[in-house]
């Protein structure tokens, strides 16, 4: 039973972030005005607004004016709803919830940075400050259980490492090699992760960048890896192996 409430959550929450995901690169109001269709601006009523299920029920096509829907809008509910519940099955409840709200910043994470190119400084903070204040007061609610020390000066060489990267990268060949959400990215998941894991991240996370980018980007000039996508994929995946 417990299962299925936190699927249904997960589901809820993806919904919610569909409309984060959407509005918050637009400095739009993520609260109001209510959903809308994005062709005609006609409100959504709250019975064809059901997370996963009304996506199915409408054929991925909108009521109002039979427009296509973004998949993005399934992916991200089904997606969500998902990853509560596998935490809910490999967790307990403190550090299910725990959780919960930290792979929800990371999903927001990894679709604005794929649509946007954006990774935006309050979920950076977000991750860093609170990985830190769990490891130093909480400890028991990360599974990946790490001291305070270890999540600092993780967090200090994942910073260090990226920082000098696009700092060198931006001397030598006049190119931002590395946004500086990604730089404070890494070193708010390492806050999470420790050292151990904080490599197989980087391994992990600059696999899915190279496949990345040869399957779309191999022929694209100046082509940008949303490589904060990358590692918020990774990130979520090391919590499970």
């Amino acid at each position: 039973m417990l299962g299925v409430i936190f699927f249904v959550l997960g589901a809820l929450f993806g919904s919610f972030a569909n409309v984060i995901i959407l509005r918050l690169p637009k400095n739009q109001n993520i609260a109001l005005p209510r959903s809308y269709c994005f062709k005609c601006q006609k409100q959504i009523p709250w019975y064809l607004n059901i997370p996963i299920v009304s996506f199915i029920f409408l054929v991925g096509k909108t009521k109002c004016c039979n427009e296509k829907l973004n998949p993005q809008y399934i992916i991200v509910e089904i997606l969500t709803a998902v990853i509560f519940l596998l935490n809910y099955l490999n967790f307990n409840i403190a550090q299910a919830i725990t959780l919960n709200i930290l792979f929800f910043i990371t999903i927001l994470i990894i679709f604005i940075d794929f649509n946007e190119r954006i990774i935006f400084d309050v979920f950076n903070y977000s991750i860093l400050i609170s990985g830190l204040v769990v490891a130093l007061f909480f400890n028991h609610l990360n599974p990946v259980d790490i001291t305070f020390k270890n999540a600092f000066i993780t967090s200090v060489i994942g910073f260090s490492l990226f920082f000098s990267l696009r700092f060198i990268f931006k001397k030598l060949k006049d190119i931002e090699a590395l946004g500086l959400g990604d730089v404070y990215l890494i070193a708010g998941f390492s806050s999470w992760l420790g050292f151990e894991k904080f490599l197989y991240l980087l391994v992990l996370s600059s696999l899915l960048g190279i496949i990345y980018f040869a399957i779309f980007g191999r022929h694209i000039k100046n082509f940008e890896i949303p490589f904060g996508s990358s590692m918020g994929l990774s990130f979520i995946v090391l919590f499970f192996v």
